[in-house]
């Protein structure tokens, strides 16, 4: 009998401990659950302020337009819009001029490799100390065959070889963050580079207002350093407001000039955005095309490099 009585009592005990148990498992999922949920609502409130963001940059290069068609610096649309609270948190952003910027699309154009532009990354890869070379594995990456380059390109043979392969994209650019995957690109190549390329869809104009001198150097073979600079620094509070008023500059003087590949107006405009919203912080880029009427619209976001 007393050994039933101790079956008995160990029995209750186990089904004690597998109850308690199950209630345990059941009160911490239901707490993920309800955190996840939490985490979710959020991540879309925070989403509706980014989309709300976007709607402000729009109304605010639209009147930049209206205002006129030559884009600076010295405009309202690049002042950084500070913390603003909301809600349940606060939110922040800034319009950046992408036009500014060497579109490394421009290298492409009907699926072959444009020279000039070819020679004028060479040379953006050369003022910023990097390796030429990778101007060719840039050309092999872009371009629709899929021959690489001598000596130095490099096309699917090379890239399906690797310990992770994957294929050459053989087309335009979506964001500069395809770079981290040419033959040859490590971090520290990358983050230099960075700050001076963009890759906007097509060809686009480089607007000398908002431009880098490693980008002047570039386009204008014979453009030194301090040439450059100066270029730069005579750009009054309205920026250069024709093409023919830059060229003018003497810092230019016997360089050749194409002047299809610069201009004093933008297009394509980056909206950094942050928002704080409960526990969540997300940052977002949101790639804007603003169009002759002044009409914007969203073609990219994205939580990386654009």
């Amino acid at each position: 009998m007393k050994r039933q009585r101790g079956v008995a009592l160990i029995t209750v005990l186990l089904l004690v401990a597998l109850a308690t148990t199950a209630a345990v498992a059941m009160t911490a999922r239901q707490q993920y659950d309800i955190r996840r949920s939490a985490n979710l609502l959020e991540a879309d409130q925070a989403m509706l302020y980014v989309q709300g963001m976007e709607g402000w940059a729009a109304q605010v290069l639209r009147r930049d337009r209206e205002e006129g068609e030559v884009d600076h610096p010295e405009e309202p649309w690049a002042t950084v819009l500070p913390p603003i609270p909301v809600d349940g948190g606060q939110l922040s952003g800034m319009l950046e001029d992408r036009q500014g910027r060497f579109n490394l699309n421009n290298l492409l154009r009907g699926g072959e490799i444009d020279a000039a532009w070819l020679a004028r990354f060479r040379r953006l890869l050369m003022v910023l100390e990097l390796d030429p070379a990778l101007a060719e594995v840039l050309a092999d990456w872009l371009d629709a065959d899929i021959e690489p380059r001598f000596p130095h390109g490099a096309e699917d043979g090379h890239y399906l070889g690797l310990e992770r392969p994957y294929r050459s994209a053989n087309g335009a650019l979506v964001n500069i963050g395809e770079l981290r995957l040419l033959d040859g690109v490590d971090s520290d190549i990358y983050q230099r580079l960075a700050p001076h390329v963009t890759a906007l869809p097509g060809r686009s104009r480089i607007n000398v207002n908002t431009t880098t001198a490693a980008v002047l150097m570039a386009l204008f073979d014979g453009l030194d350093e301090a040439g450059a600079e100066q270029l730069l620094a005579d750009r009054d509070e309205d920026g250069y407001q024709s093409v023919n008023e830059f060229l003018q500059h003497p810092a230019l003087a016997g360089l050749e000039v194409e002047e299809r590949s610069i201009g004093v107006s933008s297009g394509y405009f980056v909206l950094r955005s942050q928002v704080q919203f409960g526990r969540l912080v997300v940052a977002w880029q949101s790639l804007l095309q603003r169009g002759d009427s002044g009409q914007t619209r969203v073609l990219q976001r994205s939580q990386g490099a654009l």
